[in-house]
């Protein structure tokens, strides 16, 4: 954990280092320039040195029993790297003030040559210190924590070999992927077959692999099973593989003095004997491709070879080809208490749960969330435990310190923080700062990113953005099973997500530990050291602030919260980096806010705030602003001072009678000056903005009310110049009309709220052809007919369509129209009565949503032809039509593909 937050502050101080200073203000203060030189040789100087201390932290980090010598150093430097986060947050705040350009200012705050010289003094005296605990450390190097240490990798490599010794009865849910996993390896071809077999560390993909090989290995001329260490070496690799093949095959193959041969010989020992065999390699738990080019690159060609990897890891998936991958997901809820059953109480001849403890047999399970490692664990323990009610209960309200402490099960936490371990402190960092939201809690993708940004946690790699590098790390967290998705939007982007239970559990106690964050609600306890981050969920913020912190976040997640006890909280954390109020009832922001010079992020969405005063001008560093739902109305004009302002999303309550319309609000005058702005919203066109929006090309995302017809040509030439915008929202002002002409875009979602122009949809649509970029379009009250709908019939590349208010009679799709459509919704169309699906029309719809439809009075003309349909959900039908509809699915002369259909209807 020290690792990461080394890596953070690695991070900071290279920000802080690339910040030029203008010459032109210093070369007045001659003494202060030469202080501030002497501040950044010593930041360069620590830099250096933690850059030494990160890698033995990350080696130490493997290992999960360390001496308490270790352990002291490793706090330690978490110790003295918050201090030195602490001097560089201030002092980065008053060299970005001095090159705002506040000259006046900055030579009378800085004529004091202590301010300069106090930090400079400290970085020295830390830096002493950090060279005593670095002498003291190397008694306890690397090569000591390995002969005292235990590698997490045991309990990985214990869990590996009990796969080979279960029973067939023993096995849970697993049939499905069995079969798909014989089939595969029954290829009876004579090139090499590579099948990856992906899910998060123990989700079962060594059992069920174990469990098919047991089946097929008769039929196998040589079998070697390989565990692969995430540390590997070749040489090592190659006689693991020749004592695995001796193992099947002892005559077949000698190993005598395999100890002392080379690497020329030990791969010629292995190409001899496969060469003219019909072989199985299993290469169990692959950490990174290039275990897989190296063996490849060894193996004889032109043998049979069936290769199975896996992997938790979805890039080393990814070495096989698509249809050879077999994605393991936890057990469904059945199986899971079918699996923990025969496992809690094999005493019971019956494996049943008594009546008495279902209740808390049932807590127990669902916390696993069909994690076969965790039932099998913690079932294992319960076996063994008194069948009571409160021994029960007692067990349930201590899970996550058993978890962590309990011998008998913590090896479920050691393969789990296995991944973790394998990760970079930037993406631990990450991976942590999840475990900040509540267990269950689904995470949108975006504020997340944005936090992990505002934090300083995102590294910038060439030419690519922070968001664009955040994203990165947010797919790959999603790729090591360690984060999963809830939700994706049509461009296959993560929308939300969510943490497993265990590993939200492991997450939370590794913070707690290591002063990373901590959670305030019913059962936690107060930290012991320096938080740095407290998640405040469903409890009175008093409890929370009575403690002197320094803190760089600071969540509430809940609708408690008192004005007072953040005022107190806040005055003793200036240096506070995220302030995420995000649905509380607070309706005044405290004054203290406006003093957080080092405040990155500001979440107000669901809040009452009913107005943000002129003091937000003084959050210079502020680049995140976030309120949507808010009581908000008005912008302040000295919102224009923040030029490091990158997101603006601001609205009022949706109006509660329609869901697809929100109030903008009126935005600050001359907001072009917010050159930096990537994602503006949801903001009032007036004259003057709509003049000047030509400004803002930095624009990803743009959303827009009270558009007036007289706005439409000059706003829509203007966006059609924004080369990086990819979603946008036009709301027309009532009675309006959106004259589309001029738009000439290639976004990736459109939503218009408001009657369109009829006779501008051709033209409108014949751009988004030539695009060919849509992926999303929103048409709520556009007041299309069937006319002017078959114009967008020809948009290949569009995913998903929502008609909502669609004011004709009749809806008809013609052949080869929506190629790409995978959604589809109509809603609220009360004229229409006719849905027609000709032969070809929507290939790749897989789902359907009509609701509100009263004059429909049958299943769409052709929905048989939709062969890849998935769902369709029917809203507020006719009674009469459904009851036909459920009577028809008893009759027998109903056609095959009409009954798949007629299953696949939930009425709503």
């Amino acid at each position: 954990m020290a690792e990461a937050v080394v890596g953070s502050l690695l991070l900071k101080i290279g920000s802080a280092l690339a910040i030029e200073v203008g010459k032109s203000t210093w070369s007045i203060l001659t003494r202060e320039a030469s202080a501030m030189n002497n501040f950044f040789d010593e930041m360069k100087n620590i830099h250096t040195e933690l850059e030494r201390i990160q890698g033995y932290l990350h080696d130490s980090e493997r290992f999960s029993e360390i001496d308490a010598n270790i352990k002291n150093f490793i706090g330690e430097i978490r110790t003295v790297a918050f201090d030195i986060e602490d001097i560089v947050d201030e002092y980065t705040y008053k060299l970005n003030e001095q090159n705002r350009g506040v000259v006046a200012k900055t030579i009378k705050r800085v004529a004091n040559v202590s301010t300069c010289y106090r930090p400079t003094k400290k970085l020295r005296e830390i830096k002493t210190g950090l060279e005593n605990i670095q002498n003291r450390k190397n008694q306890f190097d690397t090569s000591g924590i390995v002969k005292r240490g235990k590698p997490q990798e045991v309990g990985r490599w214990i869990s590996a070999e009990d796969a080979h010794f279960k029973k067939a009865g023993d096995l849970f849910g697993i049939n499905e992927n069995k079969d798909k996993l014989m089939e595969m390896l029954s290829d009876d071809g004579s090139k090499q077959n590579v099948i990856s077999v992906w899910g998060m560390g123990g989700v079962g993909k060594t059992t069920l692999v174990t469990h098919v090989y047991n089946i097929i290995k008769g039929s196998i001329g040589g079998f070697a099973w390989i565990t692969v260490s995430q540390t590997w070496e070749r040489d090592e690799l190659l006689r693991k593989m020749l004592k695995e093949l001796h193992r099947e095959d002892a005559n077949g193959i000698n190993i005598d003095g395999i100890e002392t041969k080379d690497f020329r010989s030990l791969v010629t020992i292995i190409q001899n004997y496969l060469h003219d065999k019909r072989y199985l390699l299993i290469l169990d738990d692959v950490w990174t491709p290039d275990v897989w080019h190296f063996i490849r690159g060894i193996l004889p060609e032109g043998t049979a070879a069936r290769i199975i990897l896996t992997t938790r890891n979805r890039d080393v998936a990814l070495l096989a080809p698509e249809q050879q991958i077999i994605k393991v997901i936890p057990l469904g809820e059945h199986h899971s208490w079918d699996l923990f059953c025969k496992t809690a109480f094999k005493k019971n001849n019956t494996n049943t749960c008594p009546e008495d403890l279902t209740m808390w047999a049932r807590k127990i399970v669902e916390k696993c969330e069909g994690l076969p490692l965790a039932i099998l664990a913690i079932g294992g323990v319960m076996a063994c435990k008194e069948e009571t009610e409160r021994e029960w209960k007692r067990m349930w309200e201590d899970l996550e310190h058993e978890l962590a402490h309990n011998p008998n099960i913590e090896h479920v936490n050691r393969i789990l923080e296995l991944s973790f371990a394998d990760l970079s402190s930037n993406l631990k960092n990450c991976l942590l700062y999840c475990g900040i939201y509540p267990e269950d809690y689904y995470i949108g993708a975006f504020h997340l990113t944005e936090q992990w940004i505002a934090e300083g946690f995102v590294e910038r790699s060439g030419r690519r953005t922070h968001e664009e590098v955040a994203e990165d790390y947010l797919n790959e967290l999603v790729s090591r099973c360690l984060l999963q998705v809830v939700e994706r939007d049509v461009v296959e982007r993560v929308g939300r997500c969510s943490l497993h239970d265990i590993i939200h559990s492991m997450l939370v106690s590794k913070s707690e530990e290591e002063d990373f964050f901590v959670v305030y609600g019913s059962s936690t306890h107060s930290p012991r050291g320096r938080v740095r981050r407290v998640s405040i969920q469903n409890c009175d913020l008093e409890s929370a602030s009575n403690n002197e912190y320094s803190l760089r976040s600071i969540f509430t997640l809940g609708d408690k919260i008192s004005l007072n006890s953040l005022s107190i909280m806040l005055r003793s954390s200036k240096l506070l980096r995220v302030l995420n109020l995000n649905g509380t009832s607070i309706e005044k922001l405290p004054e203290e806010v406006y003093n957080l010079f080092n405040l990155h992020y500001l979440g107000l969405d669901g809040t009452g705030i009913k107005e943000l005063p002129k003091s937000i001008g003084r959050l210079q560093n502020l680049q995140f602003l976030s309120a949507i739902g808010s009581k908000i109305t008005e912008l302040p004009n000295e919102l224009t001072k923040l030029q490091r302002l990158r997101v603006l999303k601001v609205s009022s309550d949706p109006i509660p009678i329609n869901e697809d319309k929100f109030i903008g609000v009126m935005p600050p005058k001359q907001i072009w000056k917010l050159k930096n702005l990537k994602a503006l919203g949801l903001i009032k066109a007036t004259d003057e903005v709509v003049r000047n929006f030509e400004i803002l090309t930095k624009l990803t995302g743009l959303y827009i009310s009270e558009m007036r017809s007289e706005h439409c040509e000059f706003f829509f030439t203007a966006i059609s110049k924004f080369s990086h915008l990819e979603d946008l929202l036009v709301q027309a002002k009532d009675g309006e009309v959106l004259q589309l002409q001029a738009l000439n875009t290639s976004v990736s979602e459109i939503q218009f709220n408001g009657q369109v122009e009829r006779t501008s949809v051709p033209q409108f649509s014949r751009s988004l052809q030539y695009h060919n970029s849509i992926r999303k379009l929103k048409l709520s009250k556009s007041g299309l007919d069937e006319n002017s709908f078959s114009c967008l019939q020809e948009i290949g590349s569009l995913r998903f369509l929502d008609l909502t208010f669609y004011k004709g009679n009749g809806l008809c799709f013609h052949e080869m129209s929506f190629l790409m459509l995978r959604e589809l919704k109509v809603k609220e169309a009360p004229h229409l009565e006719r849905i027609e699906i000709n032969k070809g029309a929507m290939p790749n719809l897989e789902k359907l949503y009509i609701s509100y439809c009263p004059l429909r009075k049958d299943l769409p003309r052709g929905i048989e032809y939709l062969s890849k349909l998935e769902l369709f959900e029917w809203g507020d039908p006719d009674e009469t039509l459904v009851e036909r509809l459920l009577k028809e699915m008893t009759e027998e002369q109903v056609s095959e593909d009409r009954m798949r259909i007629l299953r696949l209807i939930k009425f709503t």
